[in-house]
């Protein structure tokens, strides 16, 4: 949804922490007009350095140098560089024409502008687009230039080389590059992996994580795990969320 942002908007912004330009200053005015999802649960510490779309999801601490999609999810600690982008929607292959006059002409004006210049009945069939989320788990690392295709979850952990097509899921901790993305390793052992899912160590802040030698995986875990043992407490941040933006914005 359009809104447009008013002082109360970036007043709420401001405090729920949410950074919109790197270093001092911020990137919105008032008069801008940025494109919400209703839905969209933004936690405290996200940073958001360029492009007008407040995604699905983003959590604490991770940054975005690339526009979002508002059908975007991403976890914590997420690296997103430059010049990062989503696959448009499908197009029917199997038909006689791949062209959206015949199962979505209303976003494409000349169609729009045609119908109405020669009146009559028109038919628009059913055609599933398929699903338009990119869902992004915690701890990823996306390289610049990378292109993701529509409804592909990339697991935690996992990095993605620059310039790379992705076009399919991409399991946790796997290294990924290419046109289309292969797997080139994994970033650990399968124990260790498996170690590092069950500590999921992102639901903390940076101060317990920093607290453990990040250098050494193995001695990270140690320590991690041994903290755990002593029953600390996950953080609970209260996210922004799409309605909240919208009633502080202006939806006229």
């Amino acid at each position: 949804m359009l809104v447009t942002v008013t002082p109360a908007l970036l007043e709420l912004l401001r405090g729920h922490r949410l950074a919109s330009a790197t270093g001092q200053g911020e990137r919105w005015s008032v008069g801008d007009r940025i494109d919400v999802h209703p839905d969209a649960v933004i936690e405290p510490y996200a940073h958001l350095f360029r492009g007008m779309v407040i995604p699905r999801a983003m959590g604490a601490f991770s940054y975005s140098f690339s526009p979002c999609d508002v059908a975007l999810s991403v976890g914590r600690y997420c690296s997103i560089s430059w010049s990062v982008e989503m696959m448009g929607s499908a197009h029917p292959d199997g038909w006689a024409s791949t062209s959206p006059f015949s199962y979505n002409p209303r976003p494409i004006g000349g169609f729009q502008s045609y119908l109405r210049d020669v009146g009559g009945s028109y038919v628009v069939h059913a055609f599933d687009q398929g699903p338009q989320a990119v869902t992004i788990g915690h701890d990823v690392w996306i390289g610049a230039s990378v292109m993701l295709k529509r409804g592909i979850t990339i697991g935690d952990g996992a990095m993605i080389g620059a310039r790379s097509l992705v076009t399919r899921d991409v399991p946790p901790y796997a290294v990924m590059a290419g046109s289309p993305a292969r797997l080139l390793r994994y970033r650990f052992p399968d124990a260790v992996i498996e170690r590092f899912q069950r500590a999921a160590w992102w639901r903390f802040g940076p101060d317990m994580v920093q607290a453990c030698d990040v250098r050494d995986p193995e001695r990270f875990l140690d320590r991690f795990e041994a903290l755990l043992a002593t029953g600390p407490t996950p953080l609970d941040l209260t996210p922004l969320t799409g309605a909240q933006m919208i009633a502080a914005g202006d939806a006229g």
